[in-house]
């Protein structure tokens, strides 16, 4: 039988190999870009962000696996460090790591705001969970 602990940390593991598939793609359609003479290096010298429009999808999709990923590696580790892993820690960094891949391809895919938006709140609402789900356990410890 699987543990909420292994399922959250499973969830850690996909988001990491999220975080460094974005990482390169991202450059390899940086390499393209500058392979195909859009790009000058000089564009990107100081502001990488002077890539063509197609590239900073692909760059800000690499980015944005730095920010809200942050809150399920510190739940997650505060969760095991302190045995305090429970299936609401383990479904929300589920829900959480789910919804970052189906995120990651709505953004560099059709880039569709609304559904971006409405999976990133599904995203947030699975961090709310594991949270949540970790104080109650600790309130209760």
């Amino acid at each position: 039988m699987t543990t909420p602990l292994a399922l959250a940390i499973v969830a850690v593991f996909v988001q990491v190999a999220l975080t460094l598939w974005a990482i390169v793609a991202m450059g390899r359609k940086r390499l393209a870009s500058l392979k195909r003479r859009d790009t000058q290096f000089g564009d990107i010298a100081l502001d990488p962000m002077n890539f063509s429009q197609d590239v900073r999808a692909w760059q800000n999709n690499a980015h944005n696996q730095f920010e809200t990923p942050i809150l399920l590696y510190a739940g997650v580790g505060l969760a095991a460090a302190l045995g305090a892993a429970n299936w609401g820690v383990a479904i929300g960094a589920v829900l959480y790591a789910v919804s970052r891949i189906v995120h990651r391809v709505i953004h560099v895919g059709s880039n569709h705001l609304p559904t971006r938006f409405r999976v990133f709140l599904i995203g947030l609402l699975g961090l709310a969970l594991l949270w949540v789900a970790l104080g109650v356990e600790l309130l209760l410890a």
